[in-house]
């Protein structure tokens, strides 16, 4: 494409908009878009025109890069004037008459330029064309027909400045002349607030005089001196509203105006003094620092808000900083050190000593600045290891926190300082220790963080001292909290940092001792005496471990020292006993919170040289329980004895029968604790009753884990849970009789299956065991179930129901004899009878029928194992259910007639289904016979008997059966029979009805309806 269609294709644009607003306007009607597509065709066009420039379509001289460029700019400025002001009034749009506007004034600047005048000619033209265009105004004002232009034109000449401005900017280079410039617009703009009332020209006030201000200074000499004069611009802008008498009461924005323009002052000349001067420090910055200082501290006087006087206490800090700096550069002081000078220096000068009016205002802030720059400053040197600078900083901290104890008013930090002040001088002594150890690689390996520590906690012990006879009540006890926390802290690093084990470890435990029962002494509560117990374990096992370094000790001595460990913490309990109760309590509840741990890595560690520190145990906890008051502890510390009983018959038998399997040591146990209960006074026995059956039931399941299992075990378990039993059914807790019953019942089916029996000596031993515990439950309780009040008086016969688990275990036991099939079900059966009197007598016929139906288990069982001929095999299976049903009837006599009646219909009416099934699957004559004979035998019986169910049951069954029987025969008919017969029925069914009708108009009574009469009234009397 060439310039002439790029251009050609712009100017095609604008019309075509042009073009789009006339079509909205005249013929869619639509005023709004039109007017838009006005405003777009509009702007087009001095885009054409700078296209005509740009591919110089004009010439060479009236191009962008020629010299007529001005000309060009004047020239190009006189189309769109026309146009805009000519829709300006066909449209009386104020956007049009703002384009017609600037178009004016930027056709002025392009003459101006095009006249190469200097940049300060130019100005005065500039200012020439405002004079100008103010006098045509006056002129044209009270003229209606330029109303819609002279509305506008006070708004136009106060931007008209701007314009004039930036057209200089753009069109000349000279920093220096710009900013005289921008300094003189900003007081034009001051004198026409004050002229106009205008408040919002502050903000363009405020804009030009630190833009001019800029371009001034860095374009200057005025340079060397910026950051001083930046902070004086903000400085002096606060006296502007002075300046205008108070006219506008804008006291405030121009106060914050300051506050912003000292802040980014503050920004960019601590920015430049790091970029540009490598941080070094400078008087200017400093004096520059004052002035901003001196700024907010005048606002806090003349301003409520809270955020000035730190911000004021903040430059006051920088300004320090900037002359420590100085100071301390020939010594090379860190940077930490610095600030944290600057910080006590503001917080001790202004905060505390300066309290005059001016400084009084910020005399807080500078306290919470200058804390905040310390705690800064501690945590740089912390985290750059610049340790003895840290013991200064923290030493000055306590100098710093009784001030604020003495001198600051707010509570909160009164408060604080009661507990910095023992804290920093604690963390002092640290630090310079630290240092120590950060040089000397001896001392580190020898005394290490826990002298440090304990250092510190010393010398805060000490000021504590101090404090009390200055009569410093609560120092004195912070100080003596605070001791105790250090030398705790020493404690731990004493275990877990390097350090001399050998006499240093050992001391820091001692001391250790006296500091917590120094604090036990001065406080008297009743935790602190549970830190010396600790202590003191610690300081045992410290000096065992120091002397074993030069003492060798065999394995049974080392076997003894945990154990060893907990009889002097006990040994000292009882020394205390009388004289001091919570130090009584305090050693006697670590003794024997440790003991259970330290028996239990004595185990695992020495196994049989540990039996030595139960048998230890097993006195401590028998004078234990002596001297206990309390239940629950005696019983505690006898179940303690018991256990340990058992861990030493345990080893013992580990140690004498080296090759033994079994866990033996259970039922041993148990036999030492029942002669125990046999000596002691009744309360003891119920006490340890409580243990030794608990004892006893896992003894007896540990015991069944015992491999090989033999006969040797089993007997011993036997006799093991027999005996429990035996014990439970003297103490009265024969209601748990069932668990070790239970336990010996697993012992049987146990041995059952791992010893060589044959399979009739198994169900033998089985069924023996389960007829003897039957009997005993039958001499040995009344009733099945005995209720009680109370959980002791309830009975119930553990005996007989565990006999149930044994008669069914010898169903796995059976083999080819018939009798091996039968025996299980009629034992079980044959018990189930013998509870019929052991019951409630409601209840009692219900065993009898239970145990009859449990019958039919041996029954089924012997009919499998026979061969039945096919013939009678389901009369076999079924006809059984019938027995047991006319006998259970039999039993209830009459009772729950409705409900047995409805079981023996559909008892009769399942077997009858199922005999004619068979007997249609073999389709038999023999099958036909046995069920006509069968159905014949039922309704005779019901006849006779007069039971409904056997006699309609058998009818059916008779007549069914005949039915089916015939089925060759009237199953080969022609349908037509079929269908003759039906008619036949249907017809004498029909005149039989009407027959009876009448008979029944006339009154008479028919044979039928008598016979039918009596047979129902007699069927009624059936059962």
């Amino acid at each position: 494409m060439t310039s002439v269609m790029k251009s050609g294709s712009i100017a095609i644009v604008s019309l075509l908009f042009y073009g789009i607003a006339l079509l909205a306007a005249k013929v869619l009607k639509i005023d709004k878009t039109a007017f838009a597509f006005t405003v777009l065709g509009s702007l087009f066009l001095p885009i054409f025109i700078l296209s005509l420039g740009w591919f110089g379509l004009l010439g060479t001289y009236l191009s962008i890069s020629g010299e007529g460029k001005y000309v060009l700019g004047m020239l190009g400025s006189l189309l769109p004037l026309i146009v805009y002001t000519t829709f300006a009034s066909k449209l009386k749009s104020r956007l049009f008459v703002w384009f017609s506007y600037v178009t004016v004034t930027a056709g002025a600047a392009f003459l101006a330029a095009s006249l190469k005048l200097s940049v300060d000619f130019f100005y005065l033209g500039m200012m020439l064309f405002n004079a100008v265009i103010i006098i045509i105004y006056q002129r044209l004002k009270a003229n209606e027909a330029y109303k819609l232009f002279t509305k506008e034109f006070v708004p136009y000449v106060q931007v008209n400045l701007v314009l004039c401005t930036l057209f200089m900017l753009f069109l000349y280079d000279n920093e220096v002349l710009y900013s005289f410039n921008l300094l003189l617009t900003a007081i034009i703009y001051l004198s026409m607030m004050f002229v106009s009332g205008r408040k919002e020209y502050h903000f363009i006030f405020s804009i030009m005089i630190v833009y001019g201000s800029y371009q001034l200074i860095e374009h200057s000499f005025l340079d060397y001196f910026g950051s001083v004069i930046y902070a004086m611009v903000g400085f002096v802008i606060v006296f502007v509203p002075k300046a205008l008498g108070g006219k506008f009461a804008l006291d405030k924005v121009f106060q914050y105006t300051s506050a912003i323009i000292s802040g980014f002052t503050f920004i960019y000349i601590s920015l430049e003094g790091i970029l540009l001067r490598a941080g070094n420090p400078s008087i200017v910055l400093m004096l520059a620092y004052i002035v901003i200082a001196g700024n907010f501290l005048y606002l806090s006087h003349t301003s409520n808000m809270h955020l000035f006087p730190y911000l004021s206490a903040v430059f006051t800090a920088s300004s320090l900083y900037e002359a420590i700096a100085m100071l301390a550069k020939p010594i090379q002081m860190s940077i930490s050190l610095s600030v944290f000078i600057t910080g006590f220096i503001l917080f001790l000068v202004f905060g505390i000593v300066v309290s005059n009016k001016i400084i009084k205002i910020i005399q807080n802030s500078s306290k919470d600045i200058g804390l905040g720059l310390m705690a800064l400053a501690i945590v740089a040197a912390l985290v750059f290891f610049k340790w003895w600078e840290l013991g200064v900083m923290l030493l000055l901290v306590t100098v710093i926190s009784f001030l604020v104890i003495k001198k600051e008013k707010r509570r909160y930090y009164k408060d604080a300082a009661f507990w910095v002040l023992p804290i920093s001088f604690g963390l002092a002594a640290l630090a310079f220790g630290e240092e120590i150890n950060s040089n000397s690689p001896i001392y580190y390996a020898e005394y290490g963080y826990a002298v440090n520590f304990a250092a510190g906690a010393f010398l805060v012990l000490v000021s504590s001292f101090a404090w009390r006879r200055a009569a410093e009540k609560e120092l004195e006890r912070i100080s003596l909290y605070i001791s105790q926390g250090f030398y705790t802290i020493s404690i731990a690093c004493a275990i877990f940092c390097p350090i001399n084990v050998l006499w240093v470890q050992p001391f820091v435990f001692l001391i250790g001792i006296g500091m917590y029962y120094y604090l036990y002494k001065k406080v008297g509560t009743k935790w602190v005496p549970y830190l010396i117990c600790s202590v003191t374990f610690l300081t045992y096992f410290s000096i065992v471990n120091a002397v074993s370094q030069k003492i060798h000790l065999n394995q049974t001595a080392n076997s003894l020292m945990a154990a060893t460990s907990v009889v002097i913490l006990l040994l000292i309990a009882l020394i205390s006993r009388k004289s001091d109760k919570k130090l009584f309590n305090a050693f006697a509840w670590t003794g024997h919170v440790i003991f259970p741990f330290a028996l239990a890595f004595t185990w695992f560690s020495y196994n049989f040289e540990s039996i030595y520190s139960f048998i230890t145990a097993l006195v401590v906890y028998g004078l234990s329980t002596k001297y206990a008051i309390k239940e629950w502890k005696i019983k505690v510390f006898l179940y303690g004895s018991f256990t340990t009983l058992f861990v030493t018959v345990s080893l013992a038998m580990d140690e004498i029968l080296v090759q033994y399997f079994g866990n033996y040591e259970f039922p041993i146990t148990s036999c030492l604790i029942i002669i125990f209960s046999l000596v002691v006074n009744k309360a003891m026995q119920r006490r340890t009753s409580y243990y030794l059956v608990l004892f006893s039931i896992v003894g007896i399941g540990l015991m069944i884990m015992n491999y090989p299992f033999t006969w040797v075990p089993y007997i011993i378990t036997c006799l093991y849970a027999y005996g429990t039993v035996f014990y439970l059914h003297k103490i009265k807790w024969s209601l748990i009789g069932i668990i070790p019953l239970f336990l010996a019942f697993l012992v049987t089916a146990e041995i059952s299956y791992v010893s060589d029996m044959n399979e009739v000596e198994k169900m033998l031993l089985t069924g023996g065991m389960g007829i003897v515990l039957s009997i005993l439950g039958q001499f040995k309780y009344k009733m099945l179930l005995e209720s009680g009040k109370k959980l002791q008086d309830i009975k119930i016969d553990d005996f007989t129901i565990i006999s149930f688990l044994y008669f069914w275990l010898m169903y796995f036991f059976e083999n080819e004899a018939l009798w091996s099939h039968a025996i299980p079900g009629v034992l079980i059966a044959a018990s189930i009878w013998m509870q019929r009197k052991r019951v409630p007598e409601n209840i009692s016929v219900f065993m009898s029928i239970l145990g009859e139906a449990y019958l039919l288990q041996p029954y089924y069982s012997i009919i499998h194992e026979l061969n039945i001929p096919a013939l009678w095999e389901r009369e076999v299976e079924v006809l059984s259910f019938i027995l047991l049903v006319i006998f259970s009837r039999f039993l209830l006599k009459g009772r729950y007639s409705e409900i047995t009646k409805a079981i023996q219909w559909g008892v009769l009416i399942i077997v009858a289904l199922l005999l004619i099934q068979d007997g249609l699957a073999s389709s038999t004559i023999y099958d036909a016979i046995i069920l006509g004979s069968l159905s014949l035998l039922s309704m005779i019986s019901g006849m006779f008997l007069q039971i409904k169910s056997y006699f309609f049951t058998g009818a059916g069954v008779l007549l069914l059966n005949v039915f089916l029987q015939t089925r060759p025969y009237w199953g080969n008919m022609p349908w037509w029979f079929y269908l003759l017969i039906a008619g036949i029925v249907l017809i004498s069914i029909a005149s039989f009805n009407e027959w009876h009708k009448q008979k029944v108009l006339k009154g008479e009574k028919t044979f039928i309806s008598s016979l039918k009469e009596k047979v129902i009234d007699r069927i009624k009397q059936w059962d």
